[in-house]
């Protein structure tokens, strides 16, 4: 059976009209994922329903957010789901009306395939992730992580034992954030970085994309890193 999930309204249009928003989808008994996901979106001038394709049609906990992420005179929609993966990969998409039709504009799980990086480790402790699509490097400092951990890949003198490579997930966390103050929301992306396994988080990604007329382009890229208690004989 169909159950609605979220309700909204909005002037996705730019008419001065606002739309009515319904997001529905199917469950299993005693099942918390959602198959089968609708977005149906009636016109407020109109009265005209349209139902828009999804890049995501599955998934938990799915939720419906409207802000001006392409244009100021109107809004968009933000689909999210989760994936329920170990890694904690979430699915987004972006919803604009573009050239009198509503389109996807953004899909998470294509960003991630056009994102590259090469995370390895270093003697003497450390990580190097370096995104290729910027060009920057980050390194990041293993010192905090326990001894058994840093037995398994290091020898005495702090040199690798092997070669050792980590990863990055696919998009963990999205959400829009005006960060340019000026009108318009801009989307915050996290990718985890991975060092031996998916629980051995070493920090995130961070990615900021603009919309610039015609996609969402990467603007500025930084890295959160996770912070270690520092001993007593080490505190400055």
């Amino acid at each position: 059976m169909r159950k609605r999930i979220a309700t909204a309204r909005g002037d996705l249009t730019g008419d001065g009209a606002p739309e009515s928003l319904v997001l529905s989808g199917e469950q299993s008994a005693g099942s918390a994922y959602w198959q089968n996901i609708e977005l149906e979106i009636t016109d407020g001038r109109t009265g005209r329903t349209a139902r828009v394709p999804l890049a995501h049609d599955g998934g938990y906990d799915p939720q419906l957010v409207l802000g001006s992420m392409t244009a100021r005179d109107r809004a968009d929609v933000l689909i999210a789901l989760e994936t329920g993966s170990s890694g904690a990969i979430g699915l987004y998409s972006v919803i604009a009306y573009q050239n009198g039709a509503y389109q996807t504009v953004f899909d998470s799980e294509q960003y991630a395939r056009q994102m590259r990086y090469r995370v390895r480790y270093l003697d003497q402790y450390a990580v190097r992730a370096e995104s290729e699509n910027t060009g920057m490097a980050y390194f990041i400092d293993l010192a905090g992580k326990d001894s058994d951990y840093l037995a398994q890949l290091y020898d005495e003198n702090g040199r690798l034992k092997r070669e050792q490579e980590g990863f990055v997930d696919p998009v963990s966390l999205l959400y829009p954030a005006d960060v340019n103050r000026d009108g318009l929301l801009e989307l915050v992306a996290w990718q985890r970085i991975s060092g031996l396994y998916h629980a051995d988080a070493l920090g995130d990604f961070i990615g900021t994309l603009a919309w610039n007329g015609r996609a969402f382009a990467l603007t500025t890229q930084t890295v959160g890193i996770l912070g270690y208690s520092i001993p007593a004989e080490k505190s400055f």
